[in-house]
């Protein structure tokens, strides 16, 4: 009799180490799922980052873009072309000032600089919603006419004109197919003249002749005879 209540007594004293155990186990677990948790959040977030500095890879999109509106064709070749706005800066004085975007361009091995201001943003706008009824759906950033140069607002505008390109873009690509089958800058320029990186235009507004050569975008930028806007230094306002 005293041999089963040893047994009896061993076999409880087992199940309480395994019990024991199990819960440790869970807990042990909890603690690696939050952690690894924590640390895909971080990884998508500096992920992101990096886009927002230095534009999308290939394999970008695929892997953090949450918009159901893209379709596979899209996901597939957004790496064709790739754009972003690093820096805002301030031009002209006084009164006459105004910011100036810089536009980064890359396709393939071929990148380059465009600086464009916000009424060359919207007359871009204005001019592909008369040429694509979806024009209308992009999330454009409205005009505003008070608070137009604090920080805050300019950074929120340069990414929303960062994330309206890139809109654009992906619409280039998938309604365009002459651009999918021969992707470099002279294709793009010949559809989207927006994206030359030569002034067309004077400080003024005033706007050259438009040009002869047929076009299925508007050619906006700035005056030839205007010098080269400087580079930004850095994404400071």
């Amino acid at each position: 009799m005293g041999d089963i209540e040893e047994l009896a007594a061993s076999y409880e004293r087992k199940l309480i180490e395994v019990a024991e155990m199990h819960g440790e186990l869970i807990e042990f677990n909890e603690r690696l799922y939050r952690s690894l948790m924590a640390k895909d959040h971080l990884i998508v977030q500096m992920r992101q980052e990096l886009i927002d500095l230095r534009g999308p890879v290939p394999g970008d999109l695929s892997q953090t873009s949450e918009d159901p509106s893209l379709s596979d064709f899209e996901t597939a070749h957004r790496a064709l072309i790739n754009v972003w706005i690093p820096s805002v800066f301030l031009q002209g004085r006084a009164a006459n000032a105004y910011h100036v975007y810089q536009v980064y361009i890359r396709i393939l091995d071929n990148e380059w600089n465009v600086y464009r201001r916000y009424t060359e943003f919207r007359e871009l706008h204005n001019h592909l919603r008369g040429q694509f009824p979806q024009v209308d759906t992009f999330n454009f950033p409205p005009k505003k006419a008070i608070g137009n140069k604090d920080a805050k607002f300019v950074e929120e505008r340069r990414k929303q004109l960062q994330g309206y390109l890139r809109t654009v873009m992906n619409k280039l690509i998938q309604t365009l197919p002459e651009f999918t089958a021969r992707p470099s800058k002279e294709t793009l320029l010949s559809l989207l003249p927006f994206c030359l990186d030569t002034p067309q235009a004077n400080d003024g507004g005033a706007k050259t002749p438009r040009s002869k050569n047929s076009s299925r975008f508007p050619r906006l930028g700035r005056s030839r005879n205007q010098e080269t806007r400087p580079e930004p230094q850095s994404g400071d306002l």
